[in-house]
């Protein structure tokens, strides 16, 4: 992992501006790969799911969370070209109640679909999933296009 992460250089760099308004923080590889971090956590507390940015939670590159009957749709648009990875977990409130969730990627938005029954059924509707504290964990690396 060390050797993973030495292989980037970390330092901020200038990005030039999305198309929309988010900007993200961006790092660039020795190989001169620019790549965009988009992560932030979400939560429902009841009143619907939001991009937590508060004291403790920073977003990049992450505008607004829609929920649909079947799934989340995570609004990213921050200029990429390529996908090289999303991942999305759920914290250790959901991970007690058997919440699973996945991602289908796309340049500038995701869909996230929650699940909790037997492998092969329906998504959950996600306006029904709940908890004070709960979260659901993103983090993930889009490919920019060259400077």
């Amino acid at each position: 992992m060390c050797a993973a992460l030495a292989a980037l250089v970390l330092a901020p760099v200038g990005v030039a501006a999305a198309p929309s308004a988010v900007v993200p923080d961006v790092v660039v590889t020795e190989g001169g790969l620019r790549l965009a971090l988009v992560s932030c956590a979400l939560r429902n507390t009841g009143t619907g799911w939001s991009v937590i940015s508060d004291a403790g939670h920073q977003p990049s590159g992450c505008e607004a969370v829609v929920t649909y009957a079947d799934h989340l749709e995570l609004q990213h648009d921050v200029g990429a070209v390529k996908v090289s990875s999303l991942s999305v977990t759920v914290d250790e409130t959901y991970a007690k109640s058997g919440l699973r969730v996945g991602a289908s990627v796309g340049f500038d938005h995701s869909n996230i679909y929650l699940h909790s029954g037997a492998a092969g059924s329906a998504p959950l509707n996600p306006a029904t999933v709940s908890a004070s504290s709960g979260n659901l964990w993103v983090q993930g690396w889009l490919i920019l296009p060259a400077a």
